[in-house]
C-alpha cells in the first residue's frame, strides 16, 4: 500500500507529474483535492462576487479523502490545499514541488494570473509557504522538497518515486529568496 501527497504552489506542475507518479506505481488511484471539493461542495461559504473565493470546507474535504483513499490500495494525493484537509495518518511521501520564480511568473502570465494572483503565488513561492506548512503538518520526516525548473513532468515523477525509497527526505535545499535578492529583484517579486 502506498500513499503519496504531491503539493506545492499553483504553476509547479503538480497535476502534471501525478499521472506519471501514478503510472510508477502501477495505475495507482489520482486523488485531485480540488476535483474532491468542487464535485462534493465541500465550502462553507459561497463564492464572493470580488474575489471569487469561497471557503473550504476542511472538516468535510479530510472525510471526503479518506473514503476515497480506502477505496484504493495505491493513491496519488494531488493538490496546493494537501496540507490544510489532510493529516498525517497512512501517508508514506507528501513531495513538495517548487519552481523558480521566474519560471512562474512566465506561466502565471500564460495563464493569464491577475498582477496580485501573480505577486501572492510568487511570493509564497519565494518564501516557501507550502513547504513550511507541509512540514508542519506531515512532519519533515515525511516531506521532500524538489524542484522542477526546467524538469519535464517525467523527471519529476522519478524523482519523486526515488523519494519513497528513502528513508531520509530533503527539505530546506531551494533557496529562492536569495536568488532573487541576488539578481536584484526581491521588490519586484514581494512588494504589494
Amino acid at each position: 500500500m502506498t500513499r503519496v501527497v504531491i503539493t506545492g504552489n499553483p504553476g509547479v506542475g503538480k497535476h502534471t507529474c501525478a499521472k506519471f507518479v501514478s503510472e510508477l506505481l502501477g495505475k495507482a488511484k489520482v486523488i485531485d483535492i480540488n476535483r474532491v471539493i468542487l464535485s462534493n461542495n465541500a465550502v462553507t461559504l459561497p463564492r464572493s462576487a470580488v474575489t471569487g473565493i469561497g471557503e473550504i470546507d476542511v472538516k468535510k474535504t479530510e472525510k471526503l479523502i479518506i473514503e476515497e483513499i480506502k477505496k484504493t490500495k495505491d493513491v496519488v494525493i494531488v493538490g496546493h490545499l494537501a496540507p490544510y484537509v489532510l493529516r498525517t495518518t497512512g501517508i508514506d511521501l507528501v513531495a513538495v514541488l517548487r519552481r523558480s520564480p521566474y519560471q512562474l511568473a512566465k506561466i502565471f502570465r500564460q495563464r493569464k494570473y491577475t498582477p496580485m494572483k501573480m505577486k501572492e503565488n510568487i511570493a509564497a513561492e519565494i518564501l516557501g509557504i507550502t513547504l513550511y506548512d507541509s512540514v508542519e503538518t506531515f512532519g519533515k520526516e515525511r516531506v521532500a522538497e524538489l524542484d522542477t525548473t526546467g524538469k519535464t513532468p517525467q523527471d519529476i515523477a522519478n524523482d519523486i518515486v526515488s523519494k519513497l525509497q528513502k528513508s531520509r527526505k530533503q527539505i530546506g535545499i531551494i533557496d529562492w529568496l536569495s536568488l532573487v535578492y541576488e539578481k536584484g529583484d526581491a521588490q519586484k517579486f514581494l512588494e504589494y
